[in-house]
């Protein structure tokens, strides 16, 4: 089971649930390693920076694809460049190599990828020669000193067992609410009616799937309202198996 943290908040209930992963915040969050991708895109190399700490270490991260800069590299995250997002980088110059398929079609339709790689600094000549390839200079020369993630492994977070925790920002009827957290805006379908209000803060545990309100309705039990539900249609969904409340978890003071 993996768990993804947004690091401003923490977790909140225990039920059956589904969570509907329909849309973006501007930063995303890692699973087990507790970093996530605004914590790599805004890591400083230099040394004096709490940030460079990260520059060499191995991460998880995921969020979802904001750019494909070309069949080696995008982005996920947000939309600024060394802020909210970060670069992902394959040491082969080609995704393809390590089994990923990244697509133009990724940014319209809110993928979202889960990420493991070593957080380096980006210097053309140096990466070359250390792979052999030859990066297409004025695509890439862009990301000259910028932290980036050379990615080992790129999958979907589909059929992936996760925790994610955030916070409820609206409670939508009996068996649904809405979730921010870990770089998604998240619907979750309740069949045990957890009592949430607002504000809460709620970890969910489950299984990420799409969701098909049919196959819902009769796995569940549910009544769902078509017209409420139609939007998320396709979308990642998370099965849960637990939903637990919880305090927020704040940054340490520097």
């Amino acid at each position: 089971m993996r768990t993804i943290r947004n690091r401003a908040l923490a977790a909140p209930l225990a039920v059956a649930a589904v969570v509907a992963l329909a849309g973006c915040a501007d930063d995303s969050a890692g699973p087990d390693q507790g970093t996530d991708v605004e914590d790599v895109g805004e890591a400083d190399p230099d040394e004096n920076d709490p940030g460079a700490e990260l520059v060499g270490q191995t991460v998880t991260v995921s969020g979802e694809v904001s750019e494909i800069v070309d069949q080696g590299a995008f982005r996920i995250g947000g939309d600024d460049l060394g802020g909210d997002s970060v670069t992902v980088m394959s040491s082969t110059g080609n995704f393809q190599d390590m089994g990923a398929d990244i697509a133009e079609n990724m940014v319209q339709d809110d993928t979202v990828l889960q990420v493991t790689g070593t957080v380096r600094e980006f210097n053309l000549a140096d990466l070359e020669e250390e792979f052999g390839v030859d990066y297409d200079d004025e695509v890439y020369e862009q990301f000259e000193g910028e932290v980036v993630i050379v990615a080992d492994q790129v999958s979907t977070l589909a059929g992936e067992g996760i925790t994610i925790a955030g916070e409820v920002t609206a409670v939508l009827s009996t068996v649904a609410f809405q979730l921010a957290g870990a770089g998604w805006t998240v619907v979750v379908l309740d069949a045990q009616h957890a009592q949430v209000d607002s504000g809460d803060y709620v970890q969910v545990q489950g299984t990420v799937r799409q969701l098909d309100l049919a196959e819902l309705e009769e796995e569940f039990g549910l009544d769902l309202d078509d017209k409420l539900y139609e939007a998320y249609t396709g979308d990642l969904v998370l099965v849960a198996e637990k939903v637990t409340a919880a305090e927020p978890v704040t940054e340490p003071t520097q």
